[in-house]
């Protein structure tokens, strides 16, 4: 198991303890993800909108599968045009999704804008 100042690492050494090593170092990655998109998820649902306990459980529980499913490739992506190592990534991406929550509707809208606008605007250049 590899040795370092990382949450994964951190989080593999303490469960190694209870389950081994081995299984440590495969389950950590992904418990640390789910971790971050809670925490996001609670910060997201700060504002949200007024909800019972039952809705707020959901809303977390459903911030933290949607981390877990998309912070290993939104990492990958991010690595594309930030040289960084990866696994630095992945507890402040997980976080990051988590935090925008319920707004990635509107953060897609605006991602189409921006990709519409260069694609515009390439097509403006390229005819100059």
């Amino acid at each position: 198991m590899p040795s370092g100042v990382d949450p994964v690492v951190g989080l593999a050494q303490v469960l190694a303890v209870f389950v081994g090593a081995s299984t440590a170092a495969v389950i950590a990655p992904h418990l640390v993800v789910v971790i971050a998109g809670a925490a996001g998820g609670v910060l997201g649902l700060m504002s949200w909108r007024a909800c019972s306990t039952w809705e707020g459980i959901r809303y977390v529980m459903g911030m933290c599968a949607l981390a877990w499913l998309f912070t290993g490739s939104a990492a990958e992506l991010i690595t594309l045009y930030v040289h960084v190592e990866d696994k630095r990534l992945v507890t402040p991406v997980a976080l990051l999704i988590g935090w925008v929550g319920h707004r990635w509707p509107a953060v897609g809208k605006w991602a189409g804008r921006l990709a519409k606008a260069s694609a515009e605007a390439a097509l403006r250049g390229g005819k100059s």
